[in-house]
């Protein structure tokens, strides 16, 4: 199947009363190259499971982030803290204190974990990089003047970090405090946030990928060059946008609620995986995954519960967040194949 690749603009609409305006970003694939998804004979049995009625530990957990040595990483934004779990579902540590001051955190909003265990935070209220090793002790504090909120980000093997600020939609950070837009598709407008949401992950050495929330595709980069652009398996467009002027400020949201092609993304070996927002059935319930070598799709998960995210690390193990029920849940989840299943994708209730 070959995909046509098309320009990525942002078209604003004619004024409006009261200063109203409409913006509709051009999708980047064309939506008549959909490929039919195929459903692997993954099933998944249960290794732990942390939180539900009578676990109060956690409130809002997001961010997961799997670590060197089987277990998750996660933020809480309720309580404020990063948890890590351990591979038998125990948890190892938490930290954070919310403040201004040294040690302190304010607005928590990527996390990233590297491959000896040290995490590294951004905190946006703050405006700096926290590091913390793997036994969960603050260890670094580095200032990032001049960046806004960071709604994810990738720390690469050199110890670049690719930084998801919105505007510009993607930067490169190094260690000297040098900021570097990333280069973007030919054609992209200026980013509007409420269209460009997204994840970065890292891949391998300087690769990181980064893949839409709310479009239709995921990028491929070397450091801050881009080496692909490739779509969804399913095509969904960037939402509309209106916005409204009053005096020098201006104020964003959907037309309507907006479809999330791409809940979460992660990255196991030379694969992508995909949680599957879209609307319907499979909304929360099957992972996409992708071949990062020639970025193509190979084939559908389905997990045996919903979720709000889902990551998978090196072992392919895992990891879903559901953190919209009523006692949120963290499961951990171990892929074997099942042999032959007929349509695993039909075992999903309308």
């Amino acid at each position: 199947m070959t995909w046509r690749v098309l320009a990525v603009s942002v078209v604003t609409g004619g004024a409006m009363a009261c200063g109203d305006a409409v913006s509709t970003a051009t999708p980047l694939f064309s939506p008549d190259d959909n490929v039919e998804r195929v459903g692997s004979s993954a099933v998944f049995d249960t290794l732990w499971v942390v939180g539900g009625p009578e676990d109060t530990l956690l409130a809002l957990p997001a961010l997961p982030r799997p670590d060197h040595a089987g277990g998750l990483v996660f933020f809480d934004y309720t309580n404020g803290k990063v948890y890590r779990i351990g591979s038998d579902g125990k948890v190892l540590w938490d930290w954070g204190r919310k403040g201004e001051g040294p040690g302190e955190i304010m607005n928590v909003r990527a996390l990233d974990v590297q491959g000896d265990g040290t995490v590294v935070l951004m905190d946006s209220g703050n405006r700096r990089l926290v590091t913390l090793d793997a036994s969960g002790q603050q260890v670094g504090e580095v200032s990032l003047t001049g960046t806004r909120t960071v709604e994810s980000m990738a720390v690469l093997s050199d110890g670049r970090i690719a930084l998801h600020p919105g505007r510009p939609l993607l930067a490169l950070w190094d260690s000297s405090g040098e900021v570097v837009e990333v280069e973007s598709p030919a054609g992209l407008g200026p980013p509007l946030l409420l269209h460009h949401q997204g994840g970065a992950v890292r891949w391998k050495d300087s690769f990181w990928v980064f893949g839409f929330m709310m479009g239709n595709g995921w990028m491929v980069f070397d450091g801050a060059q881009l080496k692909d652009v490739r779509p969804y398996v399913v095509h969904t467009e960037f939402p509309e946008v209106r916005y409204q002027r009053q005096g020098f400020r201006r104020y964003w949201q959907h037309v309507r609620r907006p479809v999330s092609s791409g809940r979460s993304v992660s990255v196991a070996g030379d694969t992508l995986a995909v949680l599957f927002g879209g609307g319907g059935r499979w909304r929360g319930w099957i992972v996409d995954r992708y071949d990062l070598r020639t970025g193509s799709y190979v084939e559908t998960d389905v997990l045996p519960h919903y979720a709000n995210r889902a990551v998978v690390d090196a072992s392919g193990r895992v990891f879903t967040v559901n953190s919209s029920a009523l006692f949120p849940t963290i499961v951990a989840l171990e892929r074997r194949s099942a042999g032959d299943v007929i349509d695993p994708l039909s075992s999903l209730t309308p």
